[in-house]
């Protein structure tokens, strides 16, 4: 019997390292833990025009008081 080639394993994507299934898609506590500080820092954001457009407006009534 031929053996199987190794699969490959999925990564952590704060590390690099091999995850472990209980800290699933990280591979430590720690790698959890600074993933979310990432996501409350506000490092996470998808850029939106729509974003863009309430500041202008935002703005256009601040002007007008």
């Amino acid at each position: 019997m031929v053996p199987k080639e190794p699969t490959p394993r999925t990564r952590c994507p704060i590390c690099g390292k091999a995850t472990l299934l209980r800290f699933r898609p990280f591979c430590s506590a720690r790698c959890q833990t600074m993933d979310l500080a990432r996501w409350i820092g506000g490092n996470y954001r998808i850029p939106s025009e729509a974003g863009e457009e309430l500041e202008e407006t935002r703005g256009d009534t601040d002007a007008d008081e």
